[in-house]
């Protein structure tokens, strides 16, 4: 499968720079960019479409890449620090993704929109603690998925955040996160039914370049037979870009 490289991302920025200027922006940084996308070419079962599609309840600021398995549909994007910040890191609380610059990578987050329809006559089963679900890059380093609870500790851990706004935080997360629209792991996604919301992954190193972001999913069997929960993969391919990483804004509050 054919991915972005170094040198391919930086003729894409430079076009989109030089097409910006042409119709009237005087410039153009890459702190405005996205240090993670869709991957350049894609396999035949993955579908991008924009974002501004009205695909989520969240309005996307990535493009969304979308594929269909055993009646399974997943829809993912990515979402920057800086635009997650601008949307929840406000007033009197913290974004549950919050950092500070000074943290090391291993306690920050990458962040990403998922949606999970099940079309299928039986439940699904989705666990954000699931082994299985993690982003593997092109060095076999992987990113585990973090829960609330991993999120309530990293908040709880930052010095300079005060108690209420943490609070807040936590209770913003506890209505915008995919983990916690399912009420109990063992109900699942009944049939006919969507879940959606943001999934926090341990940040990319920096030298990352091409990306997997695997979904497990598990497929119920019918009722009242001895068939065994079987599970459904989904691999979404990204690239993540170094030079537009370290260019990202530092946190701010709004």
């Amino acid at each position: 499968m054919k991915r972005l490289s170094h040198f391919t991302w930086l003729i894409f920025a430079g076009l989109f720079a030089s097409i910006l200027l042409m119709t009237g922006c005087k410039t153009l940084s890459l702190s405005r960019l996205s240090p993670v996308m869709p991957a350049e070419q894609l396999p035949p079962n993955i579908m991008m479409t924009d974002q501004d599609t009205e695909k989520f309840k969240v309005k996307a600021r990535t493009p969304i890449l979308t594929a269909t398995q055993d009646d399974i549909t997943i829809s993912i994007c990515y979402w920057r620090r800086a635009d997650l910040d601008r949307k929840y890191n406000r007033g009197n609380a913290v974004s549950p993704f919050y950092e500070r610059e000074a943290l090391h990578q291993g306690d920050k987050t990458d962040v990403f929109y998922v949606k999970i329809t099940n079309n299928r006559e039986n439940k699904i089963l989705f666990k954000v603690g699931d082994e299985d679900l993690k982003i593997i890059d092109q060095g076999d380093n992987w990113y585990d998925g973090l829960e609330y609870e991993d999120l309530q500790e990293r908040l709880v851990g930052i010095s300079r955040v005060g108690g209420l706004h943490v609070k807040n935080g936590l209770e913003i997360a506890k209505k915008i996160l995919l983990e916690t629209q399912i009420k109990r792991v063992e109900d699942g996604i009944p049939p006919g039914k969507s879940v959606e919301g943001f999934m926090p992954f341990y940040q990319l190193k920096l030298n990352a370049e091409t990306l997997d972001v695997n979904i497990p999913i598990e497929k119920a069997p019918p009722p009242n037979t001895v068939t065994r929960y079987q599970t459904v993969m989904f691999s979404f391919p990204f690239t993540h870009h170094r030079g537009i990483r370290l260019a990202q804004p530092p946190p701010h509050r709004h």
